[in-house]
C-alpha cells in the first residue's frame, strides 16, 4: 500500500510518456520516409511537379505534370473540378508500388497529361506527390482561370516553417511543436490557465506539497494536451480547419458562461461539487475537499477550450498543415506536443508555487474571492470580442470599482503589517481611478475600454472603404479591375478576432494612410459553404482573419501574410513592402 501511494503522483507523467511514445511510434511508422531523405535537396512542390495547361482549338483543356526524376505522383490523388462540380478523369495506367504512407498504390514517375472536354470558368486541380525515400508533400491545389483577360493571383512560394520541419522528420517536427507551445505559453490566450490551476491547487490548503503540486499540475497539463491531440486528430480526419469552429460566437458564449459560473462559485454563491457517488469514493480515500488527479484531468481538458478562440499564426498554420496531410496520428501527436509545450510553465508554477498558496481560513476565503474577480475579468475580455460598446466599458469600470471596494472593505481589515496595508490601500486607489474614467466614458458612449475618454478627442478619419466579395468570381472581377497593389482581408461575421482587428487596427490613422493607395478587398466568409472553402483553398488560407498582400502584378510578397490577431505595425510594414 505504501509503494502504491509513493508512485501515485507520477501516474500522469507515466500516462503522458506512454501515450506520446505510442503516438510518436505510429507517426514514425506511417511517415518514416520523412526521416531518411535520399539527399539534402528538397524542391518546392510546384518545382518537383510542374503543372501547365493548354486550351485546345475545340475548347478542351490539356493538363500536364512534368515530374522531376526522383519524385512521383499518386494516381488516386488527382482531382479536377469545375464550377459545376467534379470532372470525370480518364487516367492512364500507373505503376503499382508499395508506398510507406498509403501502402500498395499506383503512382506516376514520368510526365503525365490529362485531356479534359470543353471547359469554361475556373478549374480547381488537386494532386499530391512524394520524393523517393524523402518527404511526402501535403495535398496541393491550383486554380486555373480559362479564357478572357483573367487576373491570376500568384501566391508566395515561400515554404512554411512547419513544412520545412516536416521534411526533416517526425521527431524534429514534434519537438518543433513543443517549442511552438512554449512560445505560446506566455500569450494572453494561455495566461488565464494560471488562476484556474492556482484556484484548484489552493483547495489542498496546508496539505499542499511540491510533490502533490507537481502531480496535480501535470495531470491538468496532460489532459489539456490530450484535448489538443483530439483537435488535431479531428482536423486530419475531416480535412477542415476546426479553429474556425472554436472561435465562433457560440463557442465563445459557452466559455464566457463557464467563467461566470466559476466566478460566482468563487464568491460563495454556490459550491461546485462532484456527484454524490464520486464524493463518497473520494471521502473513502481520505481526500475529501482536496484536489484529485481525476479532477485535475477533467479541469485541464475543459480548460483547453479557453485557448481555442485565440487565433494565433502558429496554431492556424499547424491546423492547416494537419488538415492537408490527412494523417490522424501525426495530427494528434503534433498538437499533443503543442499542448505539452503550452502547459510546461504551468507545471513549474504548480510545483514550485503550489506550496506557497494560502492555507485554509479567512485569508483563503479572500483569495478565492480574488480569483472570482479574475474570472469575471476573463469573461469580460472574451465578451469584448463578441460586441464592443459602452456596456463593455461600463462593465470594466464596475469590475474595477468592485475590486477597489473589495480591497478596502474585505482585504484591508484582515491585514496586519503596516507596509502590506499601505500597499493594499494604494492598489485600491489605483483601481478606483480607471474605474471612474471607464464609468464616465461609458456614460458618454465610449466603445473602447483602453480609450475611455475617446469621446473628448477629435473624431478619427474614417477608415478607407473596402470592396466586399463572397466568391471566386467576385474576387476575380475585383482583381481584374485594378492595376494597383492590393490587400485581401479574409473575415466573417462569426470571426470574433476579426472584430478586434476591425475595431482597433483598421481605423488606426497610420494603417488607414498605408492602405489608402491600395485596392482593399474584404473576402467575406460568413456563409461558409463549398464555395467559401474553395475560395479559401485557392488562396492557401487557414481561415479568417488572414491578410494577403499583393503587388501591382498580383504577386504575393514573401513574408507579408498576416494570420490571426495582429497589430497596426505589421499591417503598415506589409503594405509598404508591396507598394513601389
Amino acid at each position: 500500500m505504501t509503494k502504491t501511494t509513493k508512485f501515485r503522483p507520477l501516474r500522469p507523467l507515466i500516462f503522458a510518456v506512454l501515450w506520446l511514445t505510442l503516438l510518436t511510434s505510429m507517426a514514425m511508422g506511417q511517415t518514416i520516409q520523412w526521416s531518411t531523405p535520399s539527399d539534402n535537396t528538397v524542391l518546392p512542390a510546384d518545382e518537383a511537379f510542374v503543372l501547365s495547361h493548354e486550351v485546345r482549338p475545340d475548347g478542351g483543356v490539356s493538363l500536364t505534370w512534368q515530374v522531376t526524376p526522383g519524385y512521383y505522383l499518386y494516381r488516386d490523388k488527382l482531382d479536377v473540378r469545375s464550377t459545376s462540380g467534379a470532372i470525370a478523369l480518364d487516367l492512364p495506367e500507373a505503376e503499382l508500388t508499395e508506398d510507406l504512407t498509403f501502402g500498395l498504390t499506383q503512382v506516376y514517375r514520368d510526365d503525365i497529361t490529362l485531356e479534359l472536354p470543353k471547359q469554361q470558368g475556373t478549374l480547381t486541380v488537386q494532386w499530391q506527390g512524394c520524393q523517393e525515400d524523402g518527404i511526402c508533400y501535403a495535398p496541393q491545389s491550383t486554380e486555373i482561370r480559362l479564357g478572357g483577360e483573367s487576373a491570376m493571383v500568384t501566391l508566395s512560394n515561400e515554404i512554411g516553417l512547419i513544412d520545412q520541419l516536416g521534411a526533416r522528420g517526425v521527431p524534429i517536427l514534434l519537438l518543433a511543436f513543443f517549442g511552438f507551445g512554449l512560445a505560446l505559453a506566455f500569450t494572453p490566450c494561455v495566461l488565464p490557465m494560471v488562476p484556474i490551476l492556482g484556484g484548484y491547487l489552493a483547495r489542498d490548503g496546508a496539505k499542499m506539497t511540491r510533490r502533490r503540486g507537481f502531480s496535480l499540475s501535470l495531470a491538468y497539463v496532460v489532459a489539456m494536451a490530450a484535448a489538443f491531440g483530439l483537435l488535431g486528430m479531428a482536423a486530419a480526419a475531416t480535412g477542415q480547419n476546426l479553429q474556425m469552429v472554436l472561435q465562433s460566437p457560440v463557442a465563445l458564449a459557452l466559455i464566457i458562461a463557464l467563467f461566470l459560473v466559476l466566478a460566482l462559485s468563487m464568491f460563495g454563491l454556490f459550491e461546485l461539487q462532484l456527484p454524490e457517488r464520486w464524493v463518497a469514493r473520494i471521502q473513502g480515500s481520505g481526500t475529501a475537499g482536496r484536489g484529485t488527479v481525476p479532477g485535475a484531468l477533467g479541469l485541464g481538458f475543459t480548460s483547453a477550450l479557453v485557448v481555442g478562440p485565440c487565433v494565433t499564426a502558429p496554431l492556424a498554420a499547424a491546423l492547416l498543415y494537419i488538415a492537408q496531410t490527412g494523417d490522424m496520428v501525426l495530427g494528434s501527436s503534433a498538437l499533443f506536443m503543442l499542448g505539452l509545450g503550452k502547459g510546461t510553465p504551468l507545471v513549474v508554477f504548480g510545483t514550485l508555487g503550489g506550496k506557497y498558496l494560502p492555507r485554509s481560513g479567512p485569508w483563503m476565503v479572500r483569495v478565492k474571492q480574488g480569483f472570482g474577480f479574475v474570472f469575471l475579468g476573463l469573461a469580460l475580455w472574451l465578451a469584448e470580442r463578441m460586441g464592443p460598446g459602452p456596456w463593455i466599458v461600463g462593465a470594466w469600470g464596475l469590475l474595477l470599482g468592485g475590486l477597489a471596494l473589495f480591497l478596502l472593505r474585505r482585504v484591508l481589515p484582515d491585514l496586519r503589517g503596516t507596509r502590506v496595508r499601505i500597499a493594499a490601500g494604494a492598489l485600491a486607489l489605483i483601481a478606483l481611478v480607471p474605474a471612474g474614467l471607464l464609468v464616465v466614458g461609458a456614460a458618454f458612449g465610449a466603445n473602447d475600454p483602453l480609450r475611455p475618454l475617446s469621446f473628448a478627442q477629435p473624431v478619427m478619419t474614417a477608415a478607407p472603404d473596402w470592396d466586399i466579395v463572397t466568391d471566386r468570381d467576385g474576387l476575380q472581377a475585383a482583381l481584374t479591375a485594378t492595376d494597383r497593389a492590393s490587400v485581401l482581408y479574409l473575415t466573417a461575421d462569426w470571426c470574433v478576432t476579426c472584430r478586434t482587428i476591425e475595431r482597433r487596427v483598421l481605423p488606426d490613422a497610420e494603417v488607414a494612410a498605408a492602405l489608402d493607395p491600395m485596392t482593399r478587398i474584404k473576402v467575406d466568409l460568413s456563409d461558409f459553404d463549398a464555395e467559401g472553402q474553395a475560395l479559401m483553398t485557392s488562396l492557401g488560407a487557414a481561415g479568417p482573419p488572414t491578410m494577403i498582400f499583393l503587388d501591382s502584378s498580383l504577386r504575393e510578397v514573401d513574408g507579408t501574410r498576416l494570420i490571426g490577431e495582429t497589430r497596426a505595425a505589421p499591417v503598415i510594414d506589409a503594405a509598404k513592402r508591396v507598394q513601389p
